[in-house]
């Protein structure tokens, strides 16, 4: 449900003007046109003078039928909860429809909720993000178990989008209202190990992904059974932040006892992840040679188009380039341009597949400059964003453009105080 659309379909349907509609509800004509055009967001206390004096619930459900829609809702966030996301989608029309005639705002706040969920599996951006804005105006009512729920989503929006601090403050206030662990949510506390990991906290990380490994073994969130589609990558994640931390040691024969779990299940989204996560180890320890056996294997297994397969493509194109094997890293740049389904991979293959035309193509280097590196820097990629300032930067010199090269030495170090600005945010948050 799009609030703005949904607004202008309500008062068009009771054949009002704009003037009409806001002396009905009490409020301005300007703030009714505000709230049509999404130019400013509808209060919780404003949606329920809406329903009131529109009567859009309509008579209270009775007791039975309550319970059966909640077991249809909880049937609902299940699927997502798996990401059976055509199934959703089969009961979604249905559920809309009978959560927002139910005359309980607390069920009216459960179908959001995981209709946001629902939207963000279902890759449709623009509703999600409008059905996390109604969520952000309802917060205010919600009770502990909801808005334990709506942090965890806040948490998600903000990884998402490479917020990444954001995202462990968001993670943490859920993570406080939970202090039993009453609800067993796994996605939780693999969220914000993640979101440490990425941000480079690897002790940190490594704390919660042991929390999240324990959970994954009686998660309510999947009906109190071991989820072990959670236990590859957690143990992928822990791996690489061990290597990091100086402990290959002991994160190879973790990982490999994960492949070789994996294997015996013939599961080969987990093979897949697995491989990947032994290729990362050895890419941290310089193992070259066995990194590029891992990555490839790790292609064999994982579906074309993945998260997974888009990274451990990145990971192969990296390596290309740590072993000066530039057309190999062209290739698989061009690969992944080929079968990228977001911008964010977009932009991360467009900016390697440019730098493999560096050293012959001047006309391509500043284009790159100008057009793909502040969209890194926009999509807080700011490691990938001063490697390529750098490299532009050296690629210059040789070419005795002294000029040239101090702008982009300049732009890598400007880039570089962004990403410590924001690691250090983090460090004083943590």
């Amino acid at each position: 449900m799009i609030f703005h659309k949904t607004l202008a379909n309500i008062r068009k349907a009771h054949g009002m003007t704009q003037e009409e509609f806001a002396e009905a509800l009490g409020c301005t004509t300007e703030h009714i046109v505000a709230l049509e055009t999404n130019k400013e967001r509808a209060t919780f206390e404003f949606a329920v003078k809406l329903t009131e004096v529109f009567n859009l619930h309509g008579a209270p459900i009775t007791e039975s039928a309550r319970t059966t829609l909640m077991d249809r809702l909880s049937t609902w966030k299940h699927q997502i909860n798996y990401g059976l996301v055509h199934k959703a989608a089969g009961l979604k029309p249905e559920l809309e429809k009978a959560a927002l005639s139910s005359y309980s705002p607390s069920t009216e706040n459960f179908y959001y909720l995981h209709l946001a969920d629902y939207y963000r599996l279902a890759n449709d951006m623009p509703a999600y993000n409008e059905t996390m804005e109604l969520l952000g105006n309802r917060s205010g009512a919600f009770g502990i178990k909801h808005k334990y729920y709506y942090y965890r989503l806040l948490g998600v929006k903000a990884y998402v989008e490479k917020r990444h601090n954001e995202a462990i403050r968001a993670y943490e206030a859920a993570i406080a209202l939970d202090k039993d662990k009453e609800w067993h949510d796994v996605r939780l506390y693999y969220g914000i190990a993640v979101s440490l990991s990425d941000s480079g906290f690897a002790t940190r990380a490594l704390m919660y992904f042991k929390e999240a490994k324990q959970l994954a073994q009686h998660s309510i969130v999947y009906g109190g059974k071991p989820n072990s589609r959670y236990d590859v990558y957690i143990d992928g994640y822990m791996g690489y932040d061990m290597s990091r931390l100086g402990r290959s040691d002991e994160a190879l024969p973790m990982v490999r006892e994960r492949l070789k779990a994996e294997t015996s299940k013939q599961s080969k989204d987990g093979m897949g992840y697995s491989y990947f996560s032994l290729g990362r180890i050895y890419h941290r320890i310089k193992d070259y040679y066995k990194a590029e056996e891992n990555y490839e294997n790790a292609l064999k297994y994982l579906a074309s188009g993945g998260v997974a397969y888009m990274a451990v493509l990145f990971g192969q194109a990296s390596l290309m380039v740590s072993l000066d094997r530039i057309a190999k890293a062209a290739e698989y740049a061009e690969i992944g341009l080929s079968v990228a389904t977001n911008d964010y991979w977009k932009v991360y293959f467009e900016a390697l597949k440019q730098y493999t035309q560096l050293q012959s193509n001047i006309e391509t280097a500043s284009h790159m400059a100008e057009a793909l590196i502040p969209k890194l820097v926009e999509n807080r990629q700011y490691e990938a964003a001063v490697f390529y300032y750098q490299k532009l930067g050296e690629y210059y010199r040789e070419k005795g453009s002294l000029e040239d090269a101090c702008k982009y030495f300049k732009h890598a170090l400007e880039v570089q105080i962004k990403l410590q600005e924001e690691l250090l945010e983090g460090i004083l948050y943590l």
